[in-house]
């Protein structure tokens, strides 16, 4: 048994706990689509039980263990400054530009920050990957959910 390991899976299951005592505090009215507002913390806190329950499991018989296949590729130094400060700017620029360059944009730009903080050095590539993957879901959110996602709020400002 690896006590800390345990420790991480019942914390895990702490805050699934919080989430399920949180749900009755959500109307349970329909919203969007004839979906509770409960819909998604629901899904959350499910999932957050699952993995404590497995996390707790698997800290009680042991602790974490990495095939030895993924112990070969895994770097020796796995934590990085510098890569996590470029994914924290990421979430922080996409959260600041996304009401002036619209959801396209500031999420693509986050997509090509953590890329980068995980040490990629093409933000041309990743420009486009995080572009082909961000305008299907802005189409998602925009034509089959019907939530309004800015596209490019500065040229809706300038045109109207």
């Amino acid at each position: 048994m690896k006590p800390s390991h345990t420790v991480i899976g019942i914390v895990v299951l702490l805050l699934s706990a919080l989430f399920f005592a949180g749900l009755s505090g959500i109307s349970g009215d329909a919203g969007y689509a004839g979906l509770s507002p409960r819909f998604l913390p629901t899904l959350v806190a499910v999932g957050l039980a699952v993995c404590g329950a497995l996390l707790t499991l698997q800290g009680l018989r042991g602790g974490f263990q990495a095939m030895p296949a993924e112990d070969a590729s895994l770097p020796s130094r796995p934590h990085s400054p510098r890569g996590f400060l470029w994914v924290a700017a990421g979430l922080v620029l996409n959260i600041v530009l996304i009401g002036t360059i619209g959801f396209v944009l500031a999420s693509t730009l986050m997509m090509t920050c953590v890329a980068r903080g995980y040490g990629s050095r093409r933000p041309l590539r990743d420009a486009l990957i995080g572009l082909a993957l961000t305008v299907p879901m802005w189409l998602l959110f925009d034509a089959l959910l019907g939530i309004e996602l800015p596209l490019l709020p500065l040229l809706e400002r300038a045109g109207g």
